[in-house]
């Protein structure tokens, strides 16, 4: 077994290389990339100060069809972008400001997937709305804060792969989530539509940019 070494032909090549593959399955619905002679897993995230804001006054919406548009609404605004996309799916070809503009772009996402789910579980529910859409409203934003904490995890810093074996293991573990959280968006979507024809609520007039990356792919 052979001790990577630190830099970008043995280490971040390979895990260029091995992210793309991730990416074919779990992607861009979707604090940054390693220095050019690091390994891709050490670039800081270190968060600045945030600035704090007066908290505004709840939401109150009178018809269940008011509440879904106001998800809608949020999921447009904060969804990757077309050019997020983009950025995410084209390929490395060994080019540190490609994974360097790849990294900032998953901390982009992640932080918006953060907002958009405390977003989604802080509106409240009108009246006329049972459990099932509690629950719904539940799901949704742990989904979203799970898909952010797999792209955080991506650029986490953590200390250099000592061998392919331990780099393929962290991949897959990353990989493995992706797929999973593919096949639970899937079913949130299910039960979207079924709520949605519940409570007489017309079909959203978006489609999620991880649905379409998974459902083509």
């Amino acid at each position: 077994m052979k001790t990577l070494t630190n830099n970008w032909t043995r280490g971040q090549v390979a895990k260029a290389a091995s992210l793309a593959i991730v990416f074919a399955v779990f992607s861009a619905s979707t604090a940054h990339a390693a220095q050019p002679k690091g390994d891709v897993f050490a670039r800081s995230t270190k968060k600045t100060g945030q600035i704090t804001r007066q908290a505004k006054p709840a939401v109150r919406f009178a018809t269940p069809t008011q509440w879904f548009e106001a998800v809608d609404n949020a999921v447009v605004k904060l969804r990757p972008t077309a050019a997020d996309d983009a950025i995410l799916n084209r390929p490395f070809n060994q080019d540190p400001e490609r994974v360097e503009k790849w990294c900032d772009t998953a901390a982009k996402v992640a932080s918006n997937y953060r907002q958009l789910a405390r977003t989604i579980r802080t509106l409240p529910l009108p009246n006329g709305l049972g459990s099932d859409v509690k629950e719904y409203r539940t799901l949704v934003s742990d989904w979203y804060d799970d898909a952010a904490l797999v792209f955080e995890d991506m650029i986490r810093p953590r200390p250099p792969a000592n061998s392919m074996e331990e780099l393929e293991t962290q991949l897959n573990d990353i990989k493995q989530r992706g797929q999973a959280l593919a096949r639970s968006n899937t079913d949130l979507a299910n039960l979207d539509k079924s709520l949605r024809k519940t409570y007489k609520v017309h079909r959203a007039h978006y489609d999620d940019a991880l649905t379409q990356y998974v459902s083509r792919k």
